[in-house]
């Protein structure tokens, strides 16, 4: 125990029983008021000599007729509200007699009353119990004078007796009825209507009742405001709630034990005092069950709060002030001797009488203490609190110091495993918050330097928080690998991370985090490190299950960068096409990110020339026909390929198959078996699609021997369209594929393509007009080789003095298809003439429908151009028929100027304008 207060006089031998007190803090003085039995007022304030204490400073004989009951003080409000002879009523603070401002008329009587101040508003409210009810009233605005206006409130249930006692807490009522304790939530109803009677303010709230706790004694209710608690009596014990009624989870004592019952209770951080009987006050602590200290004072009956650290008490004629500033240093230095650092805390920081570095002197050996006592998370947040330096803390931790730091013996490392993991974990949530605010600091210094508003000292304070930051950022990996490993990652991915690449790489090494180390290489952009790691871990049987599909891993790593990075990409593409070409050609392809899209392709392309052939089919393929590169080179090294590509294959397939392109059976393009077949209908594709290629470079590569549609679709592409018909219709016998042709280089407007539909009628009339070919033809010089050498000249090569059969009856049919593509006409004149007028007759019938339905259209286009062109003449005859007069006096309709000489506008109105203003401003 040791002396808490120390009790110094404030009036003695009072001519009055005193009934109650109340204290009253303004800007320039402290005042206890003192009511009486016989309805007096007493005033006390410090005194202003040297000696201090308190004196007389106002005396209202007069206050009330009967004896005061209940004194609050509001001092925004300038109010001292007082209970007397059953009513409420408020009296003005500043005033010297304390006038009376108003007073309740409606409820009568007052058992007692609390203030309600809801945070929302701020504006005062009462809370009036009388009468087995409980009353709402708001100070406000009433007939042009302050005043006291009922406000709705409704709550459940209806009580059996009055409450007897009342406590605010922002927005939460806690009151007693008979031997309970309920609380009441306050809501504001935000539907009420405004009321029709004047005395009732036009809004209302509820109330939410929840019973508390059962008591049987004199009823006690205690805000702790700043521990956001409440304390209630219940016989010698004090049981504590938080301000919802619940448990408290603070880790304080929520009972606390008086040696007899209370009659009056008050809270004043860190203590409970109690006034028991005979004039006993006792002095409990919120962190010990030992009462602190018990004083005797005469008499006394009643309690006040006064300032921090101050409490008054009366008895019928004695006033005391109850003052720890006494003994507070000597108490302070005795619990910390005690080691009850929290009660030090507490008496420190609720005094100005020690120095702020002796506060933080006190919370440090306080955090050091809960430390050895194991409470981690507390020592840590009351570290934390102090702004204690990073270095200091991590002295107990010798194992995670930064080399070149002296590591002292002891620490956590004589700590059992189980309070070392703990201490770690803590230490780890502790290093977080401090990193998460050394890199706001650190960012907003970064953003000041950017504009141009940094200044000498905040770049040397930046300094300092960078070597702290590092520091802790290093801790923190070392901490979280031990702890928390998934963080580990995270921690390295993060942009402002300090930790050195060389401090990060050794730990990680050491601690065989290879898939961390990835990362880190992945972060700090140490490309070549981060690759030859992947590389590496795909050969090892045991590697981490991250490393399984490391081929795809390095693929994605590749498609991250750009061109700037582009010979790495190329040194480990190899490595990847060695391995799986399909994946290879993907580090080129990607379409997830823009990095492959705007690579350099024709560093890619010469790259694949050399070091995989295979991938230049599929890279070009998706360059061209997916991003559409218009570039000749891409397309013809395409085409060079397909074409090499095609030889390869062609020439393995007529030795294994020699009649397969014979004149009675020609294999068509692409329905061969395997890859032949597919890369032929590749090959046609480009053939048809591409417009940037050199037909007379391709067509020299093409033996006319075979690949006869791709010379077919060449010979198109240089508008020589009967030869290219000639392959169709004599060589490969396939008139739908000649048809499909034609569509595909039909044009009216082009002198040449026009002429198609009448081309292929003519080599179906007259086949062996157009059957040779322009391009002569060794089977020694091409590119397949000398397959020939295997093959017999009869099997591969169309004989070129065969005579083909003319196909009248198909040629019909296709005039009629296509008559209005078809010169009628020409080509009605290179029929035989002995072909009969029955087999010419569907034909001509089509020729006529179709040049009837042309006729029609013509006509109907004809009609309606003229019937335009009258309309045009019209409005033309009108307007020149208008007379126009423009004098030196007409002016602009836009801009008031003379139109004089300029160009102008005339509107339908008659109205002038300058062409210019006409075109800027429209009317």
């Amino acid at each position: 125990m040791y002396d808490a207060y120390t009790p110094k006089d404030v009036a003695g031998s009072l001519p009055v029983e005193v009934t109650c007190l109340a204290f009253q803090v303004s800007e320039s003085n402290q005042t206890v008021l003192a009511g009486g039995r016989a309805g007096h007022l007493y005033a006390y304030s410090v005194s202003s000599n040297r000696r201090g204490g308190f004196e007389l400073s106002k005396f209202c004989k007069s206050f009330h007729k009967k004896a005061v009951q209940e004194l609050k003080v509001c001092e925004r409000e300038d109010l001292l509200l007082c209970v007397s002879d059953g009513q409420l009523m408020a009296h003005r603070l500043s005033d010297q007699d304390f006038k009376v401002e108003t007073l309740i008329h409606k409820v009568k009587p007052v058992q007692t009353f609390a203030r309600f101040s809801p945070k929302t508003s701020g504006d005062l409210y009462v809370i009036v119990a009388s009468r087995k009810k409980l009353f709402l009233f708001k100070w406000g605005e009433k007939d042009g004078h302050k005043d006291f206006i009922e406000v709705a409130l409704d709550y459940n249930p209806v009580f059996t007796d009055t409450p007897s006692s009342i406590k605010c807490v922002g927005e939460m009522v806690f009151f007693s009825v008979r031997n309970e304790y309920f609380s009441m939530t306050m809501q504001k109803d935000k539907t009420a209507r405004t009321s029709s009677s004047d005395d009732v303010a036009p809004e209302a709230w509820n109330g939410f009742v929840t019973r508390l706790l059962n008591f049987n004694c004199q009823p006690g209710i205690v805000p702790m405001i700043d521990k956001r608690r409440v304390a209630f009596v219940r016989s010698e014990t004090v049981q504590m709630t938080d301000i919802w009624g619940n448990r408290p989870a603070d880790g304080l004592k929520d009972v606390l034990t008086f040696t007899e019952v209370p009659m009056q209770i008050v809270y004043d951080s860190p203590y409970l005092v109690g006034m028991l009987s005979n004039g006993r006050v006792e002095v409990l602590s919120l962190f010990s069950d030992v009462p602190v200290q018990t004083m005797k004072l005469p008499k006394s009956m009643r309690l006040c709060n006064g300032a921090k650290g101050q409490i008054f008490v009366a008895s019928l004629s004695d006033i005391w002030l109850m003052d720890t500033a006494t003994n507070l240093r000597k108490n302070v230095y005795h619990l910390i001797q005690e080691r009850q650092f929290e009660m030090a805390i507490q008496l420190a920081d609720n005094s100005n009488l020690i120095p702020d570095d002796q506060k933080i002197e006190i919370k440090k050996k306080a955090a050091l203490n809960l430390f050895n006592q194991k409470k981690f998370d507390e020592s840590f947040a009351l570290f934390g609190e102090i702004k204690t330096e990073v270095v200091q803390i991590l002295r107990m931790f010798p194992e995670l110091l930064p080399d070149g730091f002296q590591k002292p013996p002891g620490g956590v490392t004589d700590m059992p495993a189980n309070d070392r993991m703990r201490a770690l974990l803590a230490l780890g949530n502790y290093l977080s918050e401090v990193r998460t605010e050394h890199a706001k600091h650190i960012e907003l210094y970064n953003r000041l330097r950017s504009s141009g508003q940094a200044k000498k000292a905040d770049t040397e304070e930046m300094n300092t928080l960078l070597l702290t930051l590092r520091v802790v950022d290093t801790t923190l990996l070392k901490c979280y690998i031990k702890t928390k490993p998934a963080l580990v990652d995270s921690l390295i991915r993060l942009q402002s991370n300090a930790c050195t690449f060389e401090d990060a790489k050794k730990i990680l090494e050491s601690e065989g985090r290879l898939r961390s180390l990835f990362v880190l290489y992945e972060t700090r952009k140490k490309h070549e490190m981060a690759l030859d790691l992947l590389i590496d871990q795909s050969s090892r049987e045991n590697a981490d299950p991250f490393f399984d599909d490391a081929i795809q891993q390095i693929v994605e790593y590749l498609q991250s960068l750009g061109n700037n990075s582009l010979p790495l990409i190329l040194k480990y593409a190899k490595w990847v096409l060695d391995k799986n070409l399909e994946a290879g050609v993907q580090i080129f392809t990607s379409d997830e990110t823009e990095m492959a899209r705007n690579l350099n392709r024709k560093a890619v392309v010469e790259f694949m020339k050399s070091e995989c052939p295979e991938a230049m089919i599929p890279y070009l393929e998706h360059v061209i026909f997916k991003w559409e590169e218009p570039a000749s080179y891409f397309h013809e090294t395409l085409l060079e390929y397909y074409v090499a590509k095609v030889n390869s294959l062609f020439k393995d397939y007529v030795h294994a198959f020699p009649d397969a392109y014979s004149d009675e059976n020609i294999t068509r393009a692409g329905d061969e078996d395997g890859e032949l077949g597919i890369f032929r209908k590749r090959l046609l594709r480009f053939l048809e699609i591409s417009h940037s290629y050199s037909p007379q470079t391709v067509l020299l590569q093409l033996a006319p021997h075979a690949f006869f549609e791709e010379r077919a679709l060449i010979l198109g592409r240089l508008k020589q369209h009967d030869q290219a018909l000639a392959l169709y219709v004599n060589t490969l016998k396939n008139v739908p594929a000649a048809e499909e042709y034609c569509k595909l280089y039909y044009n009216p407007a082009d002198d040449t393509n026009s002429q198609v539909y009448l081309l292929l009628f003519r080599a179906l009339v007259h086949p062996n007009q157009h059957h040779h070919h322009s391009i002569p033809f060794n089977a020694d010089s091409t590119p397949f080789g000398s397959f020939r050498d295997d093959v017999s000249e009869t099997s591969t090569v169309v004989n070129s003095t065969s005579s083909y059969q003319p196909d009248v009856n198909t040629a019909i049919k296709i005039l009629a298809k296509y008559a209005d593509k078809i010169d009628t006409i020409g080509a009605l004149n290179m029929l035989p003439a002995k072909t009969p007028l029955r087999v010419v007759f569907s034909a001509i019938n089509a020729v006529i429908q179709t040049t009837g339905r042309q006729a029609s259209t013509r006509k109907m286009e004809k009609s309606v151009s003229e019937c335009a062109m009258t309309k045009k003449l019209e409005r033309k005859n009108r307007a020149q028929s208008t007379k126009i007069v423009v004098t030196f006096s007409s002016e602009c309709v836009v801009c008031d100027k003379k139109i004089a000489v300029s160009a102008f506008v005339r509107y339908p109105d008659g109205r002038l304008a300058h062409l210019y203003c006409h075109n800027d401003v429209k009317i």
